[in-house]
């Protein structure tokens, strides 16, 4: 609200006459022997943010006996006075007493420009020294003027499409009097925001409205699926008055079946399950009971059969409860749920609605820890706001009390009986995003999410205490891609950062990231830098980093110092699969970034077949049998694999094709030939031999149809020859 400025003189001197002392007025006995200034009620010194300053305003000042003294006149905090003869407008000026001699001089005042909204109040000081010949007569002069000031906000209204006060800015008062969608109409920026009675207010796919404080609800504000509402300060408030609405409308992703779970978090308040999920199937609705996971048996498939371990899977299945449809989502909590199979149509993004007042400020929720019992004290939380958060804000607010790593769903991968977990079909793990202080992989969709959590998105952690997880509104995006769709390309920077995937001709998708980073090193940083790769639900296929000493752990994400990264490095890649298919599988760059993986060639070794290959240039690809394959790859960055005793020997081996269907392999008569095993062209292997460590060795090769094949001779001193053999008979 606009305020009148008020000056009023106040007195703080004593006057003297040749006789007894005088008040500042005149009167009936009495004559005033000092300056009262004049025209002291200054109103409407006020102005509008960023356009001061305020007007002027004049009192005058006179010293009446022609005396010849200097004035001094200092103006309060935020104000400023002029007075003739001064270069200007100043926070302390001097009357000349040449000009205080002629007589009456008027002194301005104003607020000053660029002043930060608010109240503004203090005193003009007027000053002069005493007259020396005279000084009973004439003493000092000490006058005291109060003034108040204020600094207001600009208010701005739409109204029949336009603003009435020019675009609001951050610090403006918004009013919307009138339909407005920002995808039309333009984002909106201000300080506090007013839908009146009968109005609508939309923010569309990738576009924001950001308020500061306060927002107030007597019509419609409809936030679309991607679409950001934002309040910064945590103090503000969202009022939906009566006959008012606030809605936050999500999309799920593409639902291949109905029985495709999406993992959500009300972005509201006071809504009910069967409200916001009300497209969903009422038998198929979770919340996640913490409390109840213990995971110290590790399930073989999905078989009953235990045995002391971790899968990741509560032992005994009672850790997702069913919701009741009168239960109130709470804000950080997250819900799965399914959509409704009737009507059901694959490959539809559906349409869910959460309709209550925006959840704003400081939101905390549960986080619980079963002890130091080697499980993963898993806890399922979701970000509570109408807008997307940051998760590099939301590591540092929770290191306390959360693991270093968040797991997204992205659902795709059909159910299996062969999967593990506490249902005759269960869903495979493999399809979590992962995302820690490293970077982020993508899950079984293959796009790689961006540093931020969705509006309505809920997310898996590791509880590390008991304690809660804490949101603020410091962790709210407003950017127009903040809220898009789940997963979306990262931001490059300049740290070097590669993502290898993994897919096969049976449709899986799988990818880990290997990051260069100046805090990391080559050992377990723990789960902010090195996030584990979740292997429990009997994964199809999957790819993965290994640490030194750190008992066959598999890593979806690892991160290692920035100097370890040379020409020399190497980097231990894993390969997983189950997959009893006949499947052809590829390894290929998913993503790079940073200069030395944009000028250096990558290599990938395939240690199994001693072959070397390009991953700059093509994807690798390659067959498999079922198992783990710990040490069969590996990432290099110079193509001096052999050594040169090996180069030596590679030259001195001999392959020779028999007439007799007999294919002779032979070596010099200092290293003897321990095995032979010969692969096709697609890696598989087609001939093993056992020998008895000879240097001439025949194997029949009858079984063996003509075409080209890699044989792998491993000699008695470890070293292993690779050479090409073409089969003609």
């Amino acid at each position: 609200m606009k305020t009148n400025l008020h000056c009023f003189f106040v007195a703080t001197f004593i006057l003297f006459t040749f006789s007894a002392n005088a008040n500042r007025h005149k009167n009936s006995n009495h004559s005033s022997i000092l300056p009262i200034p004049q025209n002291v009620d200054l109103p409407d010194l006020s102005y509008e943010f960023n356009n001061g300053p305020s007007s002027n305003e004049t009192f005058n000042l006179d010293d009446g006996f022609l005396l010849t003294r200097p004035y001094t006149v200092t103006a309060p905090i935020g104000f400023e006075v002029y007075a003739g003869g001064s270069p200007g407008f100043a926070d302390q000026i001097v009357i000349s007493a040449a000009l205080i001699s002629m007589g009456t001089v008027p002194v301005y005042v104003r607020l000053k420009s660029g002043l930060a909204i608010g109240d503004y109040n203090g005193s003009i000081h007027i000053t002069a020294p005493s007259v020396t010949e005279l000084s009973i007569l004439y003493p000092d002069v000490n006058y005291t003027i109060s003034v108040t000031g204020e600094v207001n906000r600009k208010e701005t209204t739409w109204n029949s499409g336009t603003w009435s006060n020019g675009t609001p800015e951050i610090e403006t008062i918004a009013i919307l009097n009138d339909d407005y969608t920002t995808a039309t109409n333009g984002n909106i920026n201000a300080y506090s925001l007013e839908v009146t009675t009968g109005k609508t207010a939309t923010v569309s796919n990738d576009t924001y409205i950001k308020i500061i404080q306060d927002t107030n609800i007597s019509g419609t504000l409809e936030v679309a699926s991607s679409g950001s509402f934002v309040q910064v300060s945590d103090s503000g408030s969202f009022t939906v008055n009566p006959g008012g609405t606030s809605r936050v409308n999500k999309l799920t992703t593409s639902l291949n079946h109905w029985y495709d779970y999406t993992y959500w978090s009300s972005p509201v308040s006071n809504t009910t399950v069967n409200s916001a999920f009300a497209s969903s199937n009422p038998n198929m609705r979770y919340w996640y009971n913490a409390a109840n996971f213990l995971d110290v048996l590790a399930e073989d498939g999905n078989s009953g059969n235990y045995t002391s371990g971790h899968d990741d899977i509560d032992d005994d299945g009672n850790d997702w409860t069913l919701l009741n449809g009168n239960t109130i989502l709470q804000p950080g909590v997250g819900y799965a749920a399914t959509h409704a199979g009737s009507g059901f149509t694959s490959g539809t993004k559906y349409p869910y609605h959460f309709i209550g007042t925006f959840n704003t400020g400081t939101i905390t929720t549960p986080i619980l820890y079963n002890g130091p019992n080697g499980d993963l004290d898993w806890n399922f939380i979701g970000n509570p706001y109408p807008s997307a958060i940051n998760v590099d804000s939301f590591f540092a607010a929770n290191t306390s009390v959360v693991g270093g790593a968040i797991y997204l769903w992205s659902h795709a991968t059909p159910p299996s009986q062969g999967t593990s977990g506490n249902e005759v079909f269960n869903f495979n793990t493999n399809d979590y995003a992962i995302m820690n202080g490293a970077g982020e992989i993508a899950g079984g969709s293959g796009v790689i999410p961006n540093r931020n959590i969705p509006s309505g998105q809920g997310f898996f952690v590791q509880g590390i205490a008991n304690g809660n997880a804490t949101f603020t509104n410091a962790m709210r995006a407003a950017e127009n891609d903040s809220n898009a769709q789940f997963f979306k390309t990262s931001n490059v920077t300049e740290t070097n950062k590669i993502w290898l995937d993994l897919s096969s001709t049976n449709g899986v998708f799988n990818q880990a990231l290997i990051a260069y980073i100046d805090d990391a090193t080559s050992a377990d940083d723990g789960s902010f830098y090195d996030a584990l790769r979740n292997m429990s639900g009997e994964c199809a296929s999957v790819i993965y980093t290994t640490i030194a000493n750190e008992n066959n752990k598999k890593y979806a994400i690892q991160a290692k110092n920035s100097e370890a990264l040379n020409s020399n490095e190497t980097i231990p890649l894993g390969f997983y699969t189950s997959d009893m298919m006949a499947s052809q599988f590829t390894i290929a760059i998913g993503k790079k970034q940073g200069e030395f993986f944009n000028n250096n060639p990558i290599y990938l070794k395939d240690n199994y077949l001693n072959m070397l290959h390009d991953l700059s240039v093509s994807s690798y690809t390659f067959t498999a049998s079922t198992g783990t394959f710990s040490d069969r790859f590996e990432i290099t960055f110079t193509d001096q694999t052999l050594s040169v005793t090996a180069n030596d020997l590679q030259k001195q081996l001999s392959i020779i094709e028999l007439n007799n269907a007999e294919i002779l392999f032979k070596t010099n008569q200092e290293n003897a030939i321990s095995t032979i095993d010969v692969y096709n062209i697609r890696g598989q292997l087609v001939h093993h031999v056992d020998t008895n460590k000879a240097t001439s060795v025949k194997i029949n090769s009858s079984a063996i149809a003509a075409g080209t094949y890699i044989a792998k001779i491993q000699l008695d001193n470890n070293i292993s020859l690779t050479k090409k053999l073409v089969k003609q008979l």
